[in-house]
C-alpha cells in the first residue's frame, strides 16, 4: 500500500466563503429543512457489500448487524487518521456505534460538531480497519480503538499495513455484536492511491457503467441511460437533501452548467437524490423539489432505482459524490468526495478530456 501524503480533500469550507452574505440564510433553510430528521439519517448508508480499492479490503455485513442499522440501534461512519508532522495515513476504518433508544428519538440538525461530540461519547460496537505498523509500535490497537476484542486478520505483503476486526460486547444488542465479530474481510492488493480521492472510494478500475436505469425525475417524468446520449460528457452528483455541503455545492454546479452552456459545450448534469431511495423517500422527494426552486436548478435531478442502487451507486458511501459518464453511460475518472467549486469541477473536467482525447489517439495508431 502506497504512503497517502494528503489527507481526503473536501472543498465545503471554500464553498462557504464563496457564498459570501447569502450563507447564513443557506444555513438556516437547510438547518429548517433536516430539524425533523432522526440521528439514523446521518449514519452510513448500508450496502450490499462495502469495497475499499485503497485498503485493498472488502466484506460484507452480517444479517444481525444489517438489521439493528436499519432499525437504528447502529451508526455507522467511515473514520481516517493522518499524522500531524508527515501527513500520511495512520489508520483508515470503518466504524458501528451502538445507539440508545434515547437517542434514536431524539432530533438531530445537520450540526457536524453535535454528531461528532455524539460520537466522541457513543458506545463502540466495533471497527474494521487497516492500521499503519510503525504506527502500532508505537500505541497498542486497544487504545486506538478502545475494544476489548482486537483481532489481527492480516497483513499487506510488506507488513507495512496491519489489519484488524475490533469489537465489544453490548447486550443491547448482543447478537449483532457477536456477529460483527466474525465478519469475514477478504483482503487483497490495494491499488495506487489517486490523489485529491478518498481513501475509502472505489477504484475506477473496478467501477461499472451507469446501467440501463429506469427511473423518474423529481417531477416524475420518465429517465433512463438516454439521457446521457446527447452530450459528450455529463457530470453525475450523488447528494442527499439533510446535507449541508451537497447543498452548498448545488449552487456550484448551477453555476458550472450554466457557464458550459454559455461555452456551447456538449456537458450536462444530472443530480442524484440519493435519500429518495430510503425510508423517508417521499419527503426526500418534496425536499429535492423545494431545493430545485430555491437554488433555480435548471440541470436534471433524477430518483435513485434499484439498477443505480446494485451498481454505480452500490459503494458511495459519502455525501456529495461526484464522477462522469460519457455518451454511452460509461463511467470516466473517479469518483470525486467532498463538495467542490466550479474551478475544481473545471479543471476535472479538463483533465478528462485530455485523457480520452490521449486514449483514442493511442487507439487509432
Amino acid at each position: 500500500m502506497k504512503q497517502f501524503l494528503t489527507k481526503i480533500i473536501l472543498f465545503c469550507f471554500i464553498i462557504m466563503s464563496f457564498i459570501g452574505c447569502s450563507s447564513n440564510t443557506i444555513q438556516n433553510q437547510s438547518q429548517e429543512k433536516t430539524e425533523t430528521y432522526k440521528l439514523s439519517a446521518f449514519s452510513m448508508p448500508l450496502q450490499t457489500e462495502y469495497v475499499y480499492d485503497y485498503l485493498g479490503m472488502r466484506f460484507q455485513l452480517g444479517e444481525e448487524v444489517n438489521k439493528a442499522l436499519e432499525q437504528g440501534k447502529l451508526f455507522m461512519y467511515l473514520d481516517a487518521s493522518y499524522s500531524q508532522h508527515t501527513k500520511e495515513l495512520e489508520y483508515a476504518r470503518q466504524a458501528i456505534l451502538y445507539v440508545s433508544p434515547e437517542d434514536r428519538q431524539q432530533t438531530w440538525d445537520n450540526d457536524e460538531q453535535k454528531l461528532q461530540e455524539w460520537k466522541n461519547q457513543a458506545q463502540i460496537l466495533g471497527y474494521i480497519g487497516a492500521y499503519k505498523r510503525d504506527v502500532l509500535e508505537q500505541v497498542d490497537i486497544a487504545v486506538l480503538t478502545n475494544c476489548t476484542k482486537n483481532k489481527n486478520i492480516g497483513e499487506t505483503p510488506d507488513g507495512t499495513w496491519q489489519y484488524y476486526i475490533s469489537s465489544n460486547d453490548i447486550t443491547e444488542v448482543q447478537q449483532a455484536a457477536e456477529r460483527f465479530s466474525r465478519t469475514l474481510v477478504t483482503i487483497y492488493e490495494s491499488k495506487p492511491f489517486t490523489e485529491g480521492v478518498s481513501i475509502f472510494a472505489q477504484s475506477s478500475e473496478n467501477k461499472p457503467s451507469i446501467g440501463d436505469f429506469q427511473t423518474n425525475d423529481i417531477d416524475g417524468n420518465a429517465v433512463t441511460k438516454d439521457i446521457f446520449s446527447e452530450y459528450d460528457m455529463t457530470l453525475v452528483n450523488v447528494f442527499t437533501t439533510q446535507a449541508e455541503p451537497c447543498l452548498l455545492e448545488i449552487k456550484e454546479l448551477e453555476e458550472l452548467y450554466t457557464y458550459q452552456k454559455s461555452e456551447q459545450q456538449s456537458f450536462h448534469i444530472v443530480g442524484i437524490v440519493y435519500d429518495a431511495w430510503q425510508n423517508q423517500k417521499e419527503q426526500a422527494e418534496e425536499l429535492a423539489k423545494q431545493i430545485q426552486k430555491e437554488y433555480n436548478v435548471t440541470y436534471d435531478m433524477i430518483l435513485p432505482d434499484d439498477v443505480l442502487m446494485d451498481g454505480c451507486l452500490k459503494n458511495i458511501s459519502a455525501f456529495p459524490t461526484t464522477f462522469f459518464v460519457d455518451r454511452q453511460g460509461n463511467i470516466i475518472g473517479e469518483y470525486y468526495l467532498g463538495a467542490r467549486p466550479k474551478e475544481n469541477l473545471l479543471e476535472i473536467i479538463e483533465e478528462l478530456k485530455e485523457d480520452n482525447s490521449s486514449a483514442s489517439e493511442t487507439q487509432q495508431e
